[in-house]
């Protein structure tokens, strides 16, 4: 892997945002890790990340403090990541970055990738960041995701494949 050119961070927040998650790698194991998904495997099937690709970008979230690796099996020892407080912060981020995706980047009358509806009063929130029906900011947490059709069965292409290996 070629050196990263030297992004200089020390003035700029957004420099600064872009030196944890600049590349589309990391930001594809945030998506995961905000749907649940915790596990190396999990996470490698649905991002098509090849395993040492995986491997750096896990250990680089770790060492910024965006996730926690914590064992869940002994024999063999296997483990699972876990975002910390930081790293539930990002959600915001890619919230924004998914529904600027679905307004700009979606074919028209196909339907969103993922429809959203608030926890706390059950509202199908469509890309707004505050709830149209109570006026919450929506957080981490606050949202239930169901997957549209293509969605799932594109997830569920995806492990079927990599389990044919």
């Amino acid at each position: 892997m070629p050196k990263p050119t030297v992004i200089d961070t020390e003035f700029c927040p957004i420099a600064k945002s872009a030196d944890v998650m600049g590349d589309r790698w990391t930001l594809l194991i945030l998506r995961e890790l905000f749907f649940g998904v915790t596990r190396f495997e999990a996470i490698q099937v649905q991002t098509g990340a090849r395993p040492q690709m995986l491997t750096d970008r896990l250990r680089r979230l770790q060492h910024m403090g965006v996730i926690l690796r914590s064992p869940y099996q002994q024999a063999p020892v296997r483990h699972e990541y876990v975002l910390t407080d930081k790293g539930k912060d990002l959600f915001s981020v890619l919230y924004a970055m998914r529904n600027w995706a679905e307004r700009w980047q979606r074919d028209e009358g196909t339907p969103l990738a993922i429809t959203y509806t608030h926890r706390a009063c059950g509202h199908d929130v469509g890309l707004e960041t505050t709830c149209p029906n109570c006026g919450k900011i929506l957080e981490y947490g606050d949202l239930k995701g169901t997957p549209s059709l293509h969605g799932q069965s594109a997830r569920i292409a995806k492990t079927d494949a990599f389990n044919m290996r």
